[in-house]
């Protein structure tokens, strides 16, 4: 079958498959949303923008990210685009959400380094034809400290503390630092920039996605 001629309610449920939120209720409402998006771009004649972002914090990719590309090759099979976002900009960072401490700090070098790698492994899973590849260095790096200071401006320390992995280190009294909070801020800064209109991502992302 021709998946690129599914109605909408065919590509919600193939696209719905085997996703998992953690909470039912949650799940439904980002079904009623995908729905929603599907028929707002129909009307618009274009496919939906989809991306997933990868850091590239170890030089190869592993067996989790494939879970998230083969959901990603499924939006490529109904013909929408999808992009590969490499995070070289976030992973100076590192992403807090599933880690219950600091995680260590990469160098540009280290960084740079893995990014080559994640570019091409892609495309074992991909479709090199229908797949773009962009780096979150690309807007994330030409931020000034007063772009970052009105984006933080629409988030309250509350709204974090609240993440289950922060939670715990405040209840242990364990340091959380300033800048872990930004991570969040900086993937909704990304999906903003691409105009996305879907975020692909593993559970531990479910916070930074919502």
């Amino acid at each position: 079958m021709d998946k690129t001629k599914m109605s909408i309610d065919e590509q919600v449920e193939f696209l719905m498959q085997g996703t998992e939120y953690g909470d039912e209720m949650l799940k439904q409402a980002m079904k009623s949303e995908l729905r929603q998006r599907l028929i707002e771009v129909k009307q618009e004649g274009r496919p939906l923008r989809v991306y997933c972002g990868y850091d590239p914090t170890r030089p190869d990719l592993h067996l989790g990210h494939t879970i998230t590309m083969r959901k990603l090759a499924q939006f490529q099979q109904l013909g929408h685009e999808v992009t590969f976002l490499i995070g070289n900009y976030t992973s100076l960072i590192g992403d807090p959400s599933d880690k219950d401490k600091l995680r260590p700090l990469l160098s540009p070098e280290e960084v740079a380094r893995n990014s080559s790698t994640y570019a091409e492994q892609v495309f074992h899973i991909l479709d090199r034809e229908k797949t773009t590849i962009r780096y979150n260095a690309e807007w994330l790096s030409k931020l000034t400290f007063e772009d970052l200071i009105k984006l933080c401006s629409n988030f309250t320390v509350q709204q974090f503390i609240t993440r289950e992995n922060f939670k715990l280190r405040w209840e242990k009294n364990e340091p959380i630092f300033v800048h872990e909070f930004f991570y969040s801020v900086m993937q909704g800064f990304d999906a903003y920039t691409m105009r996305s209109d879907v975020q692909v991502g593993g559970t531990d992302q479910l916070f930074n996605i919502v």
